[in-house]
């Protein structure tokens, strides 16, 4: 089956390191003595607690702040926007992403700034404070 970059890195990739992630916390926790039946007892019970775990009031405060960041990437344009949403949002290197678009990386990293700028600014009158 042929498989594109892009759909290896939008579908297969999180599968992958989820995958490798449940891989060494079953690993870590063999070497601590626990066997294959205690690990999966253990990371449902984990998943339940996550489930519960928020508060109406968290969940609350996530919506408002998810509201907000729409809000702040809707204020860009639409080739600031993907670049939002691939390098901060995907954590794709900069380098990555100025070859999938056929730019130097020094234009894309200029252009990264610039967002980052227009985003703190707008986080800023928001009345959030930004860390530099």
């Amino acid at each position: 089956m042929e498989v594109t970059e892009e759909e290896y890195r939008k579908y297969y990739r999180p599968w992958w390191q989820e995958k490798k992630r449940e891989q060494r916390n079953r690993a870590a926790m063999e070497e601590k003595g626990y066997t294959e039946e205690s690990y999966e007892e253990w990371k449902e019970n984990d998943m339940r607690t996550e489930l519960f775990a928020e508060s109406m009031e968290e969940l609350m405060e996530k919506k408002a702040l998810l509201y907000v960041l729409e809000e702040a990437l809707s204020g860009l344009m639409p080739e600031e926007r993907e670049l939002a949403e691939k390098v901060f949002g995907e954590e794709m290197q900069v380098s990555e992403f100025a070859r999938l678009k056929g730019e130097s990386r020094t234009t894309v990293s200029s252009r990264k700034q610039r967002v980052l700028e227009k985003l703190r600014r707008f986080f800023s009158d928001k009345g959030f404070q930004i860390r530099k």
